[in-house]
């Protein structure tokens, strides 16, 4: 640390500087990344840069936009209520991916309380293909992880391979919309028809979340005809990232 102070231009200069051995932002397509954004949505973010939004006494209105916000991506997701869905804004979708698993777990974990069994063994299936952060989530909650794998020219979860991991610990199947290995579209509905077969036949009633980090704010103008949203019962929960 200086031992002075320093004119905020010249602090600034300094970081400038130091900032054009990063990458040019413009070329990130491969990290899925959105790099334009519009001068009023800018302004907009620097206009609130001072506040500290998790103090929703304090600034309400923006507490109420959120709660807008949250409608308005209920309607697009097709929830049936959508005036009464359930929803937060977070950091980044690897926050709202832990949410969105923690809600699976503690709801399963209830299930289980209810039935008297025990809650010391929960599982998650998933393909081979998620991100990071959902290996991150099964390290943290103590979960085990089971994957289904990628094989040939197939990048994404396979729904049969997928039932047949489930049990009755497993907390819930991750589906993506949006591969990190290739940008696909996991097959959402077919995956619900399967654990619907499958409840049919054990009685257990394994949810879905999907991560739609990459293509939950494209699929619905692009592919509208695409059933993967709250139009199944069977999807919980959805996470997506405005900046994709």
């Amino acid at each position: 640390m200086p031992q002075q102070s320093m004119r905020a231009d010249i602090a600034y200069n300094l970081i400038k500087d130091e900032l054009f051995l990063d990458g040019n932002s413009r070329l990130n397509l491969a990290t899925f990344v959105q790099t334009y954004m519009e001068p009023e949505a800018s302004q907009l973010m620097a206009d609130c840069f001072d506040k500290n939004m998790i103090d929703k006494d304090e600034y309400p209105q923006t507490a109420e936009i959120e709660l807008r916000c949250v409608n308005i991506i209920a309607k697009l997701w097709n929830a049936h209520n959508h005036e009464e869905a359930v929803g937060t804004s977070t950091i980044g979708s690897s926050e709202a991916c832990m949410l969105g698993g923690l809600a699976l777990k503690w709801r399963w974990r209830k299930k289980m309380e209810t039935q008297g069994k025990s809650t010391s063994k929960p599982n998650m299936v998933m393909g081979a293909n998620v991100q990071i952060c959902w290996k991150k989530f099964v390290k943290y909650w103590d979960i085990e992880p089971r994957y289904v794998p990628c094989e040939g020219d197939r990048f994404i979860l396979d729904p049969e391979i997928a039932v047949q991991l489930v049990d009755e610990n497993t907390i819930g199947v991750v589906a993506i919309m949006g591969s990190t290995y290739d940008g696909s579209y996991e097959p959402v509905e077919r995956l619900c028809q399967v654990l619907d077969d499958y409840q049919e036949k054990t009685g257990n009633d394994i949810p879905v979340h999907v991560d739609g980090a990459s293509g939950g704010f494209v699929a619905p103008f692009l592919q509208p005809d695409i059933v993967w949203d709250f139009r199944l019962p069977r999807v919980q929960s959805i996470n997506a990232s405005g900046h994709k």
